[in-house]
This record gives structure tokens, sequence and C-alpha cells, in this order.
């Protein structure tokens, strides 16, 4: 299947602290999070359609090691299915150290103005 790798810096306002999901000072839960779904968003992208975008929809995430401030995380995301409107990855993370991350997320295409008429 279809993969993609991206880098990301580990900016200062992605902290646990910083983001409230801790007192840490280290790479926050939902600044990994943020990086895995850009990297599965920008892999999808490529099986779309003008007027069509993804949208996040299941990601089941361990998050295994901190990683400082600084540090360049590394994203590998793999398209594993494709069913219907439905888009299933497996994603990876690493810093300079180690793996820090791993996920299986789902993410759903919908056509953008159609979604966007669902907000009140």
């Amino acid at each position: 299947m279809k993969t993609l790798t991206k880098k990301y810096p580990a900016a200062k306002n992605q902290t646990a602290r910083s983001m409230g999901s801790g007192d840490l000072e280290v790479l926050a839960t939902p600044a990994l999070v943020a990086m895995m779904e850009n990297c599965a968003k920008c892999l999808a992208a490529e099986e779309l359609s003008a007027g069509q975008t993804t949208v996040g929809f299941k990601m089941d995430l361990k998050h295994l090691a901190p990683s400082a401030m600084g540090a360049e995380i590394r994203i590998e995301a793999e398209i594993t299915d494709v069913d219907d409107q439905k888009l299933s990855f497996a994603i990876n993370a690493y810093d300079q150290a180690a793996l820090i991350g791993m996920a299986s997320h789902q993410r759903v295409i919908v056509e953008t103005a159609t979604f966007l008429k669902k907000l009140k």
C-alpha cells in the first residue's frame, strides 16, 4: 500500500505542560496525535478528487516514550485498507533516539461542501 514519511519539529508550544495534557516539558500526546493525523491526511489527499477531503474518525494510539523539545519527529504513515469511503492507516513515530509512538487511524472521505452544511 501507499506510504508517506514527514518530519515535524517538537515546538515549545507542543509540550504537555503548555497544552494542558500533563505537567512536563516533553512532547504532548495531543501534539503527537496532530502530527500523525497530518501525515495521514496528506497521504490520503493523493486518493481524493476535487471537492473532497478527509476527516479523522478513529485513532488508537500508544505514546511509548518522551521526546525533548527541539527534537525532530519522523512520522511514517501507511494506508493499510480502503473500504468504500473509509481509509485505514498504520502510523509510527520516531525521534532521533527511538520509536516513540504507534497508532492505527481511520479517516473518512467526505464531500467538503456537504460536510460543512452540517454545521449549524
